[in-house]
């Protein structure tokens, strides 16, 4: 170390840790300011959604309930519930695997057919339904069916990105991916909009969604309208985020399994057995039958046990009596059938679909039992068809776009959406009364194929290249 005439330090090295010392000081600072302002952010954001938003009276809106609809909190409550049901709870998991499968099960397909009063050539057709074949076949790591209904009951909703003309369309048309509900949201700075942007003048024409960070809620990107396909369930239309089919679900399902733990507890204890010795003398006498067997000649904590096929010889002033705990299980079974018919109830299933088990139940009731849900599983059928129509229309409008299709025939094609078959009945003898309607002329050969899970122009293709090689 060195020193100048005036006393001063003249070391290089002391200044190089000088200088580093108080560049960790400024950076320890500003990441102490940065996280001070995301948690002030982050707080002014909790406290705008807990608390209600004036109404602007001149649009014509107003509220109809205040408090009836859930806040973001809430709902991202809900759906991280949701999900761990469905992740640990079987009858949650089994809720959501019969929606799946009735609804988006292996026989789902699609067709395109010409509007009515519209001609188009049949090439065209079949050109429009290789698109969309091929679309799904480049996109099944990303997409499927069944993925996009699950996110939709177990979430609420879904949020599906649609990419054209950017860096990740492939070579088989464009290409899609799920983008989270938690990474849709408000942002600071924003009015509460549940990250969605709206028309000023139609709260349900949006223009804009904000993807966030899902953890410090920093606006990411905005994503125009048309590039998210959103589907919502559970609220109604001017409602901007959608609720889980298993919002009231939760309760029951939570209370069925403090019900089972609590019987599983109390199994143990029923089959447990104490011995009571009663001795009837002195409090002197009851001490020393009591020290006299409570520690053996080794030091072990017993002296006596009573095994199977035991035989206890005592004096008649001893007593001996077996006691269990009194537990009245009479009650268990209702209590815990009354919990899954509130579960079944709430999932809108009959008990034996819920439970996987028919065994209480005849053939008869059965079939009655099943209606409702039959009903739901074909309701369910026609929303998510209109939610693929979207998807499907957006396929060949890109199809369009680059020249693979010609222009319109997006407008003059529509889908016809073959789903699972709901109700299993006598197959031989619903073909033997086809065959009949048809040949008097009430149904086509098509739509008998169709009823068979065939498709009608591929018979016809096969027929024909059977007579010409027969030939």
């Amino acid at each position: 170390m060195k020193a100048d005439i005036n006393g001063r330090v003249n070391d290089p090295l002391l200044k190089h840790d000088m200088l580093s010392y108080l560049r960790d000081k400024l950076s320890a600072a500003t990441l102490r300011a940065r996280y001070e302002r995301l948690a002030n952010e982050r707080l002014l954001t909790l406290l705008d959604e807990g608390q209600s938003q004036p109404i602007d009276d001149d649009r014509g809106w107003h509220a109809i309930n205040a408090t009836g609809s859930a806040t973001s909190i809430e709902r991202r409550q809900i759906r991280d519930e949701a999900r761990r049901l469905v992740r640990e709870n079987p009858h949650a998991k089994n809720i959501l695997r019969l929606l799946e499968i009735y609804v988006a099960g292996p026989q789902l397909r699609l067709m395109p057919e010409a509007m009515t009063g519209i001609d188009i050539d049949a090439e065209v057709i079949r050109a429009a339904d290789r698109h969309w074949q091929s679309f799904l076949a480049a996109n099944c790591r990303h997409f499927s069916y069944r993925e996009f209904t699950r996110r939709v009951w177990r979430d609420g909703e879904c949020f599906l990105r649609l990419y054209a003309g950017s860096g990740l369309e492939s070579d088989f048309g464009p290409t899609v991916r799920f983008v989270d509900p938690e990474t849709i949201g408000d942002v600071p700075g924003h009015p509460p909009c549940g990250g969605i942007i709206t028309s000023p003048d139609d709260i349900e024409s949006p223009i804009a969604y904000l993807r966030i960070d899902a953890t410090s809620g920093e606006l990411l990107e905005e994503i125009a309208a048309d590039e998210i396909l959103h589907s919502q369930i559970g609220v109604d239309s001017n409602e901007q985020r959608g609720v889980s089919l298993f919002a009231p679900l939760i309760d029951p399902l939570d209370r069925h399994d403090k019900w089972l733990d609590t019987e599983l507890t109390a199994r143990p204890l029923q089959s447990s057995i104490v011995l009571w010795r009663k001795v009837h003398g002195s409090p002197g006498q009851v001490r020393d039958v009591a020290e006299s067997v409570s520690e053996s000649a080794t030091g072990g904590s017993r002296r006596e046990r009573v095994k199977p096929g035991t035989i206890l010889t005592t004096s008649r002033d001893t007593t001996l009596e077996f006691l269990q705990p009194k537990t009245n299980f009479g009650d268990a079974v209702p209590l815990g059938r009354s919990l899954l018919l509130s579960i079944a109830a709430g999932a809108g299933l009959p008990e034996f679909m819920l439970t996987s088990d028919a065994s209480n139940a005849n053939f008869s009731s059965t079939m009655v039992a099943e209606g409702p849900a039959v009903k739901l599983f074909e309701a369910e059928q026609q929303f998510f068809a209109g939610e693929f129509n979207r998807l499907w229309r957006w396929v060949l409008l890109e199809a369009e776009r680059r020249g693979e299709l010609p222009d319109g025939t997006s407008t003059q094609l529509r889908p016809k959406w073959s789903f699972p078959q709901l109700v299993n009945r006598d197959r031989a003898k619903d073909r033997d009364i086809d065959t009949r309607m048809a040949e008097a002329g009430i149904l086509s050969r098509a739509e008998v194929a169709r009823r068979d899970g065939v498709d009608p122009e591929t018979m016809r293709e096969e027929m024909s290249r059977e007579v010409t090689s027969e030939e």
